[in-house]
């Protein structure tokens, strides 16, 4: 479909940009904030923090900031930073040693995986066959046997238990940690979307059992990234204040640079000089600006609307004058299929709109606001929003500062539809 528009791959992909060349040139608009995650990251052992709305960019803000330190430092011995790229996430269901596990894990198989080039960069003096081994088979190696520059001598018995196998293997890769990095160097690593554990308390108990633990380690540099607050309200938690930094607080990409976004990947992924982005620069300035200024969210209904061209056969790679009246059109159509498929109370109608008005996202605390005498009063008009999908509510009784009632993106359509088509 998109060589049909002129292009190598979807020109509105949602996931997160990659930790090269391109997606440094597609990371658009950040420069202030990527010199100061780099700062953060490079200079300072506490654990990173982000902030910031759903879809607004952190992870892919950590990936380019990570690339650029890796690849500056790659020449420095024993005062490098590599990136680990794919981000962890907690639930509630693990523990811990768990989380431990899957990260060591993934530690283990970076270092296996780039053991030539490392050794170059790192001056290893070891090989790391014992380790792919012990990751292939949970067997406790006795006094790293085996475990060439490691130290010990030969021999090795079958693991009995889980927590002596955790045991040997932590301890592997925190003696390679120790001999790959200097206070100065570390694997950067990414713990993302703090905010599915559900509440603050769940997110900060978790965190706090693995502060002087894993938190702690030589040669990992920690990044938490989170949404609605969390992260902030965990940061500044007495057991934690001092060991994560404030948030770097990530907002909206301004309006003004949206055009540089649409621009560079048009540039990069274009394989035609005849190509023509299906959602144009002042069509997707409109649609940032109607779903209120959530760069996922028109990221994914850019995509849409481009399937939409196509399988309705509008799609024509020599059309000059672009598809804006069809935009138009597609999303009036979309708006409006949201409006009609929604039956709500005119009370709920009112809460929805004054919500629109503030901005989209609100606390359950904040019921004053909308003339309601307590946040259950208020709850009652929220459960039918909540079943149409116009809003989301995740409400964390342990933190009420939290802002966790926030509009969906088919809310923001129904919006668009309640005003006339006007934003």
């Amino acid at each position: 479909m998109w060589k049909e528009f002129g292009f190598a791959k979807n020109l509105y992909d949602t996931h997160p940009v990659g930790a090269d060349k391109k997606g440094e040139k597609l990371l658009v608009g950040r420069q202030k904030e990527l010199k100061s995650l780099r700062n953060r990251i490079e200079n300072m052992r506490s654990t990173v923090c982000i902030e910031g709305p759903n879809g607004v960019g952190k992870t892919s803000l950590v990936l380019v900031a990570g690339y650029q330190l890796e690849r500056e430092t790659e020449k420095k011995q024993k005062a490098s930073i590599i990136l680990l790229q794919d981000p962890f996430q907690l639930s509630s269901s693990e523990t811990a040693v768990d989380f431990k596990r899957k990260v060591y894990g993934k530690i283990a198989s970076h270092f296996i995986e780039h053991e030539k080039s490392l050794k170059d960069r790192l001056d290893l003096q070891f090989n790391l066959k014992p380790l792919e081994a012990w990751l292939e088979n949970p067997i406790f190696h006795q006094a790293s046997a085996a475990l060439a520059g490691f130290g010990g001598g030969a021999g090795r018995a079958p693991n009995q238990t889980v927590g002596f196998d955790n045991h040997g293997f932590f301890t592997i890769v925190e003696t390679l940690l120790k001999k790959a990095f200097n206070a100065d160097g570390g694997i950067v690593c990414i713990l993302d979307n703090l905010e599915i554990l559900n509440t603050s308390q769940n997110a900060r108990e978790l965190l706090e059992e693995m502060r002087d633990d894993i938190l702690a380690k030589h040669g990992i540099r920690w990044v938490v990234c989170g949404a609605r607050g969390i992260v902030k309200s965990v940061a500044t938690s007495a057991r934690l204040q001092g060991r994560m930094q404030e948030p770097l607080e990530l907002q909206p990409l301004n309006q003004e640079v949206i055009s540089d976004l649409i621009e560079s990947r048009v540039s990069i992924f274009s394989i035609d000089k005849h190509a023509c982005a299906p959602v144009s620069i002042p069509a997707f300035q409109h649609l940032y600006n109607v779903l209120n200024n959530n760069l996922r969210d028109a990221l994914k209904f850019s995509g849409d609307f481009a399937l939409w061209l196509y399988e309705n056969d509008y799609c024509d790679k020599n059309n000059h004058n672009g598809y804006y009246e069809l935009f138009e059109i597609w999303l009036a159509q979309q708006s409006q299929s949201y409006a009609e498929a929604t039956q709500i109370t005119p009370r709920a109608w009112k809460l929805f709109d004054d919500l629109c008005v503030l901005g989209g996202s609100i606390s359950p605390s904040d019921y004053e606001l909308f003339e309601f005498k307590s946040a259950q009063a208020m709850r009652g008009q929220i459960s039918p929003l909540e079943n149409h999908d116009l809003i989301n509510s995740e409400v964390d009784e342990t933190d009420n500062r939290r802002r966790t009632i926030s509009v969906t993106a088919k809310g923001w359509f129904v919006r668009f539809h309640r005003r006339g088509y006007e934003t």
